[in-house]
C-alpha cells in the first residue's frame, strides 16, 4: 500500500456524488462490480458511509478522519475496518 502512495501509480475512481447505481458510465475494468459495491455502500448508515468515502475517495488519514468527524481515532479505525468486512461479506 505504501508503495502505491508513493509511486501514485494507484487506480482511482473519482467519486460523483450524482452516480448512480444502475449508471453504466461506471469502469468495471477493475474485476469488480462498481454498481454492486455502490448499491451496498448506499444501504450502510451515514456515518460509515461517510468514513468509507473520506478514507478512499477523500485518501485522509484515520486521525483527520476522526478530526473531522469528532470521534477518537481508534474508533475510526475500528468502525472502517468492520464497515469493509461488512461490505466484503455482502458481496459474497
Amino acid at each position: 500500500m505504501r508503495w502505491y502512495k508513493q509511486n501514485n501509480q494507484r487506480r482511482t475512481i473519482e467519486l460523483n456524488e450524482d452516480i448512480t447505481a444502475d449508471d453504466s458510465n461506471l469502469r468495471t475494468d477493475e474485476g469488480f462490480d462498481v454498481n454492486a459495491i455502490l448499491k451496498i455502500l448506499d444501504t450502510l448508515s451515514d456515518e460509515k458511509q461517510e468514513i468509507v468515502k473520506l478514507r478512499f475517495w477523500g485518501d485522509l488519514k484515520f486521525s483527520e478522519i476522526a478530526e473531522k468527524l469528532n470521534k477518537n481515532e481508534a474508533a475510526i479505525k475500528k468502525m472502517f475496518y468492520r464497515t469493509i468486512e461488512e461490505l466484503k461479506n455482502k458481496l459474497e
